[in-house]
């Protein structure tokens, strides 16, 4: 209970009891000495002895850079290898274990149950003035030197050995005399120790802090950094600990393993427990720059005290772990983290983040916000979940914090309630059924034995075909297998995957690239021990077991194995052992490459190893499932349906592809017990039985031969929409706080949700599993105005994103995708393609399926924009897939999905040119560029957008504003694809029906803007090429003629946009007058086009030499990549046109990554191909010849 002098956190001086991982303890202390050391039964000095004898044969050694009297002590040592003695002098020992191949701490047990601690002690000073290795070159020796000689090469770590640290736990259970007389003993040995070891001795002496102070303060360089930082794991004084703050090098509190050894640290949890076990709260502080990691993280997390708190929010943007780890802390020290917070906003200045400060201060500027932002947010949900907090922790607070959370407080909104007769709200918000008390009636039970039904295969035509001819299955197969051995020996062996280097196998091997094979450099980094004899030995004799063993053999013994199985190659074994091994590689989990073209050979006798694959990389081998129809696959193939939306759209098409075995496996599952199968396997058959598949359905369920069986499996299926929910109502996070995030509003009334309702609506969002989503939200949309909707999902998605982004909790994102709008889309691609720069591709993934599931056509535009700018390639090839497979379910071509990407940006709307401020109104038109021009209400013309006034409509305005900003951003965003779309179109001789014409060009209300600028043309269906008329749409949606008098268009005819080489003098002279009189500028050049016809001689040939000689820039080179030219290779630019392609030479040419734009380059000929063939340019339309050369004439000279 606390009260006015006890705070609601632990006091500053208070002893911290916090719970450790499993199997992890702190380091040891006097205070705290654990348990006893368990008794070495096995003896290890020996052991050391006969290994270093039989590793060393012969034994020579080398000792010229130590003293004589380490010279005597490494002869001695030298003496007893093969042989070790019940006793030997401490410096022979420390030679002896320098010796050993592993770290062993229990090495160190043995010396202390043999000789005590003080001995052991003083094993423990010597090998801190000893190091060992083996020589470079031939013949093979032992090296003895110094350590400053051994820190210059790195031989070892510069912190500890497992075998030194040991002597802590010892020290920690002696008794006090022996302990002081090691204490004694390790502080004298710093004299001769070397500065770089020193702070291990400190680190063995926690119970003398001043030890470490006196080490560190003789730190005068950055020499032993690394092993500086364990000072910090026992020093006390504050002017040391900043001196030691000053520089960072390793992280020091964090379990780590590296492949070298060298950086591994496998006590770093244990150092940042001790810590806080030993000096509580005080240590905090020094632990800013680590408590981002999860040992470190994870132990100050429970830790009640504001100061803690106050860390983990500095730090909670770093990862997502960090951001979770806050989110748990306010759930369960809700008065702790309150203070923190408002703390931390009363500040003038923000801090930094922990870390580099010339780093993170330049952090700092685009961080705060989202800080800030997140702060506030999680100080809101506090104050409006624990309504008496803030009393209870303001005694605590500075005056500007409790100033400041007053505030806060009196900000938070009020509860919203209503009469349950609400005439506006929809009944699903008022009595939905999962809380009605009748319950859903209980699905019959039936215990059905599983039906057979043969596997199938199934394989697109020439898809087969295509696997067999590409490069890794012909270059593995061109030879029998056993014919292969004896060409190629042991180099088999690295086809197969047998390789050092990952990289090499699958860049170099699996393209059949053989340089590198048997490359003696790469064999050096192996020392076989008989596996590669083993392994050909069971090739030629089938034996996969023997096979498998020297695989496991390689995979320890190599420098950076690859790790692949090479199936190509496999294949060539019999078929009965391929299929063996095949279940084997995947009994073992072991990664391979050829996966498709395996299942393509083997068929279903793949479909075993197949399933275990499954288990161990879905996300690989799931798309490879369409070409297997088994019982087996089903339930699997259901699971991905009902909850994984990334791969949903492969889930529906297995089960629309193999109908009769997904039935057969999983109506006995829909009327099995309650569970995840029995869902899934009801949402599968749902699915089914909408598609059509109910006669396929009844059929199989009669081969049970029940007959109450199928009319339950069709009421099953047939149920009411809103009554398939889930048994359980999922419970509400702690991030759901409705009330305090902008309200959806009723369209009948503009009257707000109620705070039930809300809650209701949180039920039917949670119920999203996989993509798939609760009908009752088409009745909630239905009901309320889209815009709120939209911004009641982006305040969940940020309380969300604000959580941590809990992956459980993903409904949250996934909303974004049900009530999305214009806005959401605009905001949501900006997070989109910041992602990946942030270690958060997968949400970036998401978030491209979230525009897709939107389907407007400015979500369409974003993702075209972000398989264009994005940074990430996977995430521009994403959202190149999504296009295509939107493409292809519209049955559109990619160049018509680009026509359709024009958004009208709301303004089919009639009022949506119109804001109102309250006392003023502006309205919106578009120039030739469409940019968006503002006018005030007396039509004056506005320089750039309206401030907000005192006397304007505050709410009006402020809505007015953003949504004029965001017309502006999305009409930059267009005209910066549409314009050069359209000027595309023109070079490239497009054609449109006349109902593309229309609802395109025509009707769009924003494309208009543009359209009318132009001239347009009416072409031949047979003759897309020949004009019949030009034409140009007046302001009133008339077509004229060059005239200006009206026409009417002919039915059945192309449209499209008129070329000047199209046009005589007199008609283009007549519309030119026209866009004149009507003061219309063209959005690019079109009647003023620069054109260009060759000679009669030029197009008789195949070469053009008009332009040889000529020069330009590399800056305008690289600017005709938007006119149809790209650069083939650093000497020519291409340019394809009607299956023909132009070859422009350049000299001395350049390429994409070393550019200077002002750099002269000389143009060459210009050739002609088709194919590989030369032809005359004869073979060209002049209009096509023009669009090609007028660009390379303009930048000539």
């Amino acid at each position: 209970m606390h009260n006015a002098l006890t705070p609601p956190w632990l006091a500053d001086d208070a002893q911290l009891e916090l719970t450790f991982k499993k199997g992890k303890t702190p380091l040891s202390h006097r205070r705290w000495p654990g348990e006893p050391v368990p008794l070495v039964k096995v003896e290890r000095l020996q052991q050391l002895a006969n290994d270093i004898a039989s590793r060393s044969q012969p034994l020579a050694w080398e000792a010229e850079q130590c003293t004589a009297e380490w010279q005597q002590a490494i002869a001695q040592a030298m003496r007893c290898v093969g042989e070790a003695r019940a006793a030997m002098p401490a410096r022979a020992l420390a030679v002896l274990t320098r010796l050993a191949e592993e770290d062993s701490p229990a090495l160190l047990d043995e010396i202390v149950q043999l000789h005590g601690v003080e001995y052991a002690t003083e094993v423990v000073i010597a090998r801190q003035n000893i190091a060992a290795g083996h020589s470079k070159y031939p013949p093979r020796k032992w090296v003895f030197s110094h350590p400053e000689k051994e820190n210059v090469y790195g031989l070892h770590s510069e912190t500890y050995s497992e075998f030194d640290l040991r002597l802590r736990k010892h020290l920690s259970l002696a008794e006090e005399v022996v302990w002081q007389r090691c204490a004694e003993k390790l502080i004298a040995g710093l004299v001769e120790t070397p500065f770089y070891r020193q702070p291990f001795i400190a680190l063995l002496l926690p119970e003398r802090p001043d030890i470490a102070n006196q080490i560190a303060g003789r730190c005068i360089d950055n020499s032993w950094r690394s092993s500086k930082e364990w000072l910090k794991a026992v020093a006390t004084d504050p002017a040391v600990l900043a001196k030691l703050e000053e520089t960072w090098s390793s992280d020091i509190f964090t379990d780590r393993q590296d492949s070298d050894g060298y950086f591994a640290n496998r006590y770093g949890y244990a150092a940042c427990a001790a810590l806080l076990r030993e000096q509580g709260l005080a240590a905090v502080a020094r632990l800013a720059i680590y408590a981002h990691k999860d040992d470190c993280g994870s132990l100050l997390a429970q830790i009640n005290h504001p100061q803690v708190i106050r860390l983990l929010l500095l730090v909670a943007d770093k990862n997502k772990p960090s951001q979770l780890r806050v989110a748990k802390y306010a759930r369960q020290f809700p008065a702790s983290t309150l203070a923190a917070l408002a703390e931390l906003l009363a500040l003038p200045e923000p801090p930094a983040r922990p870390g580099y400060p010339e780093i993170e201060d330049k952090k700092l500027p685009q961080q705060q916000k989202k800080r800030e932002e997140s702060w506030r947010m999680l100080l809101r949900t506090l104050l409006n979940t624990h309504p008496p907090l803030a009393e209870q922790v303001s005694p605590w607070l500075s005056a500007q914090a409790r100033e400041l959370l007053a505030t806060f407080q009196q900000a938070l909104p009020a509860g919203v309630t209503v009469a349950v007769d609400n005439p506006g709200l929809p009944e699903i918000l008022l009595s939905p059924p999962w809380r009605s008390k009748k319950k859903k009636t209980a699905a019959p039970r039936f215990a059905l034995s599983p039906l057979k039904l043969a596997p199938q295969e199934y394989w697109q035509p020439g898809e087969r075909e295509a696997l067999a001819a590409g490069k890794p299955a012909c270059f593995f197969n061109d030879l029998p297998l056993h014919e292969r051995i004896s060409r190629k020996g042991e180099v088999v062996l690295e086809e197969l995957g047998f390789q050092d280097m990952d990289y090499l196998f699958h860049q170099y091997t699996l393209n059949g690239q053989q340089g590198h094979l048997g490359s003696p450099w790469h064999s050096a980094y192996r020392t076989k021990t008989g596996w590669d004899k083993a392994a050909i030995r069971a090739l030629h004799s089938g034996d996969n077991e023997a096979l498998l063993k020297a695989w496991r053999d390689y995979l320890e013994e190599s420098y950076h194995p690859n790790e692949c199985w090479n199936l190509y190659l496999l294949m060539q074994l019999p078929r009965k052992q391929a299929v063996t091994l095949w279940q084997r590689i995947n009994e073992e989990n072991f990664k391979f490459v050829g996966a498709e073209y395996l299942l393509s050979i083997l068929g279903t006798d793949a479909l075993s190893g197949l399933l275990l694959a499954l288990r161990h990389r879905p996300k690989e081998i799931f798309p490879l499932l369409m070409h297997l129809g088994a019982t087996e696959l089903a339930l699997p193939v259901a699971r991905v349906w009902r909850r994984f939306q990334a791969q949903s759209h492969l889930a529906r098409q297995w089960l629309l592809q193999w109908p009769e075995h997904a039935a057969a496996a999983l109506i006995p599952l829909a009327f099995d017990k309650a569970g995840d199968s029995r869902e899934a396997a009801i949402n599968a058959l749902r699915l089914l039985y909408q598609e059509g598949h109910h006669a396929l359905l009844q059929t199989v369920a009669q081969r049970w031969h029940e007959p109450r069986l199928w009319p339950a499996l069709e009421q099953l299926l047939t149920q009411d929409p809103l009554d398939n929910y889930p048994a359980r109502t999922p419970k509400a996070p702690d991030f759901w706080q409705p009330a305090l995030w902008r309200r959806p509003r009723l369209l009948s009334n503009d009257q707000p949700l109620t705070d039930d309702a809300l809650e209701i609506l949180g039920d039917m969002l949670r119920f999203a599993q996989g993509g798939h989503f609760y009908c009752g939200l088409d009745l909630v949309k239905a009901a309320c105005q889209p815009q709120s909707l939209a911004a009641f999902a982006w305040d969940l998605f940020k309380a969300w994103q604000n959580a941590g982004a809990p992956g459980k909790e993903n409904w949250a994102f996934q909303t974004l995708g049900i009530f999305g709008d214009e806005s959401t889309v605009r905001d949501l691609t900006q997070l989109i393609l910041a992602w990946p720069q942030e270690g958060k591709s997968a949400r970036a993934a998401s978030g491209l399926h979230l525009l897709t599931r939107i389907g407007s056509d400015m979500s369409l535009l974003q993702l075209d924009h972000i398989s264009q700018r994005a940074k990430s390639r996977p995430l521009r090839e994403s959202a190149e897939r999504c296009l295509q497979e939107i493409a292809e379910a519209r049955d559109l071509s990619e160049e018509q999905l680009q026509d359709r990407l024009t958004p009208t940006l709301g303004l089919d709307n009639p009022g949506a040119l119109t804001f109102d401020f309250g006392t003023r109104s502006f309205s919106v038109r578009f120039d030739e560029n469409l940019q968006p021009v503002i006018y005030d209400q007396q039509g004056a013309r506005q320089k750039s957008l309206p401030r907000l006034r005192a006397e304007d409509d505050q709410t009006k305005a402020a809505e007015a504003l953003l949504r004029l900003k965001g017309l502006k951003k999305d009409a930059a965003r267009v005209a910066k694809r549409l314009l050069p779309h359209l000027e595309n179109a023109l070079r490239l001789a497009r054609r449109w029906t006349r109902a593309e014409f229309q609802s395109l060009f025509v009707d769009h209300p924003l494309t208009h803007n543009v359209t009318r600028r132009l001239v347009w043309g009416v072409y031949a269906a047979n003759e897309p090429r020949r004009l019949l008329a030009a034409f140009r749409i007046a302001a009133e949606g008339e077509f004229c003629d060059g005239q200006d008098e009206p026409i009417t268009l002919p039915e059945d005819t192309l449209f499209g946009i008129v070329h000047p080489l199209e046009m005589d003098d007199l008609t283009r002279a007549a519309f030119e007058q026209l866009f004149a009189d009507y003061q219309l500028l063209p959005p690019f050049r079109q009647l003023t086009r620069h054109t260009l016809l060759l000679l009669p001689e030029e197009t008789s040939v195949s070469k053009l030499t008009r332009w040889q000689g000529r020069s330009t820039t590399c800056g305008q080179l690289l600017g005709i990549r938007g006119r149809g030219w790209w650069q083939g290779s650093e000497s020519y630019f291409c340019y394809d046109v009607a299956q023909h392609r132009l070859i422009l030479e350049i000299t001395p040419g350049f390429v994409h990554y070393s550019i200077d734009a002002k750099a002269p380059q000389q143009f060459g000929a210009i050739t002609l191909y088709y194919g590989e063939q030369p032809v005359a340019f004869s073979r060209l339309d002049p209009q096509d010849l023009s669009e090609a050369l007028s660009t390379i004439e303009i930048i000539s000279r």
